[in-house]
Order: structure tokens, then C-alpha cells, then sequence
């Protein structure tokens, strides 16, 4: 399946976030003004670098966690669907044993269709390219030779 997703996000875009995510990393010298400084950023992102390096992502989250640093672990999707955040609010749901995005907006006196299990790949592709006005003439042999959902 591939390597493990292993990032961290940090993204603070004010001063007091910034500042929170260079205590949190432990990084001394720097001024939170440094953020607006685009000529120091190299050797700044350098240091964030090794910092970040120094732990795993789920290392780093727990560190993080509670504090307004705006450090957040990136996660697979599988990973997303079981997160707390996304539990509470049903971001996420099962539909036929595929993982998808529940409907959104609700609203609280309109309650949403519950979205149906995707097609097989390439089910539909006949119809979607004459939606978008391709000929059957130009539909190619492969296209047409890939299984059909049933």
C-alpha cells in the first residue's frame, strides 16, 4: 500500500499562532516578525525542517494538541473517517462499505438523501463523454472494452 503518510501541517497565519509554533517547536532566535521576513524564510523553514524531522507526525500532533500553534497531522482518508473531529460531526459515512463524504449542508428541518455507493470504475464513462458532446465514433476501443458495473 505505499509508505505511510507522514506530514504535519502548520500553517499560522497571525503573530500569536506563529509565536505558539515556534515555542512549541522549541525554536529560539526567532521573532515572531520573522514570519513576514521572505528573506529569512530559508533558513527559517531549514530549522523548521530539522525540527519537524526530529519526531513522527502523530509524535508532533500529540505535542500540539491543545495549543494554538495550528499544528495539525495530515491524514489518509481512512484515518480522517475515524478522527474524533470528524466522528462527531458525521463528516464522513459509510455507504455499501465505501467511505464518502456525508451530504452537506444540513440543516436541521430538511433532512438529506443518503448518497448511493459509487459505480464500478469506468461504468459510466460512455455516457459522461457524450455529455461532453464526444461522438460514440470517438469513444475508443479500450474505453468501451473496460467492465461495466452490474
Amino acid at each position: 500500500m505505499g509508505r505511510p503518510v507522514n506530514y504535519a501541517r502548520a500553517p499560522p497565519l497571525e503573530p500569536q499562532f506563529f509565536a505558539a509554533l515556534l515555542e512549541g517547536l522549541g525554536i529560539t532566535g526567532a521573532h515572531p516578525s520573522a514570519q513576514g521576513d521572505r528573506g529569512g524564510w530559508p533558513a527559517l523553514r531549514a530549522r523548521f525542517a530539522r525540527r519537524f524531522a526530529s519526531r513522527t507526525r502523530d509524535e508532533w500532533a500529540a505535542h500540539f494538541a491543545g495549543t494554538d500553534a495550528c499544528v495539525t497531522p495530515v491524514l489518509t482518508f481512512a484515518e480522517a473517517g475515524a478522527h474524533p473531529h470528524v466522528v462527531a460531526r458525521s463528516t464522513l459515512i459509510e455507504v455499501d462499505g465505501i467511505l464518502q463524504a456525508a451530504p452537506a449542508p444540513r440543516f436541521s428541518r430538511t433532512p438529506n438523501r443518503r448518497p448511493s455507493a459509487p459505480g464500478a470504475p469506468g461504468a459510466d464513462t460512455e455516457s459522461v463523454l457524450r455529455d461532453w458532446g464526444v461522438g460514440s465514433t470517438a469513444v475508443t476501443p479500450a474505453v468501451r472494452a473496460r467492465p461495466r458495473a452490474r
